[in-house]
C-alpha cells in the first residue's frame, strides 16, 4: 500500500478535486452496480457516507479550521493505493483500514472523511484542527504512514509496496537550516569582533590623551560664529586638528 501525503488551507478545493472526474477522468465510483465519474464518501467520522458531492463535508473541515486561524495548511490529505495484483477491498474493508489508519497517526478525534475512487485506492481528508481548538501537528507524518500503510497490508493480506524515501524538500530544507544557522553564526561573529576593535581602538586613544574618533569628528564641526564665520573650511580644519594637538600634549602632560 503507497501513502502519499499533501496539505493545504482550503477544504472546499481537495473536495471539488476529489468529487470531479481528475485531470484525465480518473475518478470513478461504484453506485448500485453502475460506474460513475468522480468520488464517493465511504468512511470517516462526519457521518457522510454515500454522498458524491463534497460540500458539505469540506463544510465540516472548514468549520474545524476556523477555530484557529494561526494554523498554516490545516487541511491534510493522504491517498491510500494497493499495489497492481491486491485483492479487491470492499467499501467496509476500507473504511475500517481508514479507522486504523487515523488511530495510528494520531488524528481519530479529528474531523475526516475518507472518498473513494476506482477498485484501489482511497482519500482521506482531515482537519489538523479540530472543533475544540485542538491541533494535530502531524510531526514525522511522512515516516508514521509508510508504518501505519505496512500494518494495514499485513492486518488485510496485502502485496507490501516498496517503501518511499521522505520527499527531496524535506532534507533541502534542512540542508538550507544548516546553511542560515552557519550565516547567522558567521555575522555575529563578524559583529563581535568589529565592536572588540572598536572598543580596543577607544581604549588606546584614551590611554594616550588623544581624543576618540567620534569626539575628533564634533571638534571639526565646532563654530563660533561671532569670530570664526569668515574663514574658509580649509582654516577651520587647520585650527580644529591645532586644538587637537593642545588638547593631546595637556593629557601627556597629565
Amino acid at each position: 500500500m503507497i501513502a502519499k501525503i499533501t496539505r493545504g488551507s482550503r477544504a472546499g478545493d481537495i473536495a471539488a478535486y476529489l468529487h470531479g472526474p481528475g485531470k484525465a477522468n480518473e475518478h470513478q465510483y461504484t453506485k448500485d452496480n453502475i460506474r460513475q465519474r468522480g468520488g464517493m464518501v465511504i468512511g470517516g467520522n462526519l457521518g457522510r457516507e454515500g454522498e458524491t458531492d463534497g460540500a458539505r463535508w469540506a463544510q465540516d473541515l472548514r468549520a474545524a479550521a476556523h477555530t484557529r486561524e494561526d494554523i498554516t495548511k490545516p487541511i491534510w490529505q493522504v491517498s491510500l493505493r494497493t499495489a497492481p495484483g491486491d485483492r479487491k477491498l470492499s467499501d467496509q474493508e476500507w473504511a475500517d483500514a481508514g479507522q486504523q489508519f487515523a488511530e495510528q497517526m494520531g488524528y481519530a478525534e479529528h474531523p475526516w472523511v475518507m472518498v473513494r475512487h476506482g477498485d484501489d485506492h482511497v482519500h482521506i481528508v482531515t482537519s489538523r484542527v479540530s472543533e475544540t481548538g485542538e491541533v494535530w501537528h502531524a510531526r514525522q507524518d511522512f515516516r508514521n504512514a509508510q508504518r501505519a500503510a505496512t500494518q494495514l497490508e499485513k492486518d488485510y493480506g496485502l502485496q507490501q509496496a516498496p517503501r518511499q524515501r521522505a520527499p527531496q524538500r524535506e532534507r533541502v530544507s534542512k540542508s538550507m537550516e544548516r546553511e542560515q544557522y552557519r550565516g547567522k553564526e558567521k555575522t555575529l561573529t563578524d559583529q563581535r569582533a568589529e565592536e572588540l576593535r572598536v572598543a580596543k581602538e577607544v581604549r588606546a586613544r584614551a590611554m594616550a590623551g588623544m581624543p576618540s574618533a567620534e569626539e575628533f569628528r564634533k571638534s571639526l564641526g565646532k563654530q563660533q560664529p561671532q569670530q570664526n564665520s569668515g574663514l574658509d573650511s580649509a582654516e577651520r580644519v587647520r585650527r580644529a586638528r591645532e586644538q587637537s594637538e593642545r588638547d593631546r600634549d595637556r593629557g601627556l602632560e597629565r
